[in-house]
């Protein structure tokens, strides 16, 4: 399968104009790519603040409608994120995957980003459910940017038996504190998670400059042996691809066998008994 990331600088709070350009992006797709990913929020941008309710969709609402269509016309698959109206008073950090004119699933972020310079817990609920489903022949889930930094989400998704993980992620240049790389960390998560699960891990990293705050790019295809295959400049926007082999997945997973070995047993035994102690302290 070729898989396609979209670096992009979204326009900020402009969900109309920002869902055009993928509509246009689906039509001139070369015809051999099947996937076509952007990053966290790609509809609206990210510094959003208090814009976050005007800016919020349904999957009824014209934009993503308008999206629908063009992989209806097109046949093609695409990844992109947006602020999904829930209820009156509720929305979520989601990202929706379709394919040749039908929703296959919705991804809520479990874990609103709420530290340093992040504020999305004061706007955004947190979901409870982890997604999967399939992308050509690989099982595939989209985790949303700090999802992607809780193992607990990816072990899910590797027991999920995911072939494909694709981090959706909007990180800013700068790092938490003087000893940490925003860069270099994600490099190094991506890379882990592509070698210890024998998947291949996408992570579709926007650009710009939002209200101050830098994006920097940088997104990666990695395969399942942990080298990166397809890397995007920083700073610019960008588009990059690889063709992604099922057969590299069964032979990493082969000669290193570390989820058939998995007991899921023992870990739900011993997370069972950490949720108990947890929820016992805060009594």
């Amino acid at each position: 399968m070729k898989l396609k990331l979209a670096q992009t600088q979204p326009v900020l709070g402009d969900p109309a104009r920002n869902a055009e350009r993928v509509v246009e992006d689906l039509y001139r797709l070369d015809e051999h790519v099947e996937l076509l990913v952007y990053p966290e929020l790609s509809l609206t941008g990210y510094v959003l603040k208090d814009q976050v309710f005007d800016v919020a969709l349904t999957l009824k609402s014209p934009e993503i409608e308008r999206i629908r269509h063009a992989t209806a016309d097109t046949g093609k698959s695409v990844m992109f994120g947006f602020v999904e109206e829930h209820s009156i008073d509720r929305v979520y950090n989601a990202a929706v995957y379709m394919k040749a004119g039908e929703v296959q699933m919705v991804q809520r972020k479990i874990y609103p980003t709420t530290y340093g310079m992040f504020e999305e817990g004061k706007y955004f609920s947190g979901a409870r459910v982890v997604k999967s489903g399939f992308a050509g022949d690989f099982k595939s889930t989209m985790l949303i940017c700090n999802d992607m930094w809780h193992p607990s989400l990816t072990h899910i998704a590797a027991h999920q038996q995911t072939t494909l993980l694709i981090g959706m992620i909007n990180s800013p240049s700068a790092g938490l504190g003087e000893y940490y790389s925003s860069a270099a960390g994600w490099e190094r998560v991506g890379r882990f998670y592509a070698e210890i699960y024998g998947s291949y891990v996408a992570l579709a990293n926007r650009v710009g400059i939002e209200e101050g705050v830098p994006f920097f790019g940088g997104s990666k295809i990695i395969n399942p042996y942990g080298e990166v295959i397809a890397e995007a400049p920083l700073d610019k926007e960008a588009e990059i691809e690889a063709e992604l082999d099922l057969a590299l997945v069964k032979r990493r997973r082969r000669e290193l066998p570390i989820m058939r070995d998995e007991n899921l047993d023992v870990t739900v035994r011993h997370l069972e008994a950490a949720a108990l102690e947890q929820n016992n302290s805060h009594e």
